[in-house]
């Protein structure tokens, strides 16, 4: 397992990746309300997937790791995420993606160490 966690202001956000086999399931949550969101999966030379629950956005997160992830990861992926904050500003909305693609970044650098 990789934990990896941000902080910003009132924005805290944690990733989990679990390895199943050759495989990673990434958990990305924080915010007031973690909750599943959106769900990306796919491949290195497979089609990403995405579902969206209800209007959930955090698709914008999980495609932008994704993309990343496929072309430095051989096994298969699956990217949740879900994190919302109550009244949050476009600033907020805005820092909370950045922290979240930068932990998707920091997963593939720890990825890259261990040659996965």
């Amino acid at each position: 397992m990789i934990h990896l966690q941000k902080e910003s202001g009132r924005i805290r956000l944690v990733l989990d990746a679990y390895f199943m086999g050759e495989d990673i399931v990434v958990l990305i949550s924080g915010g007031d309300q973690p909750h599943l969101g959106t769900i990306t999966a796919g491949a290195r030379l497979e089609p990403m997937q995405t579902v969206q629950l209800q209007t959930h956005k955090e698709f914008y997160i999980t495609e932008e790791i994704a993309v990343r992830l496929r072309k430095e990861f051989a096994g298969n992926f699956a990217i949740c995420c879900g994190a919302h904050l109550d009244d949050a500003t476009k600033e907020e909305i805005r820092v909370l993606t950045d922290m979240a693609i930068q932990l998707g970044k920091e997963l593939i650098g720890e990825l890259k160490q261990k040659r996965l």
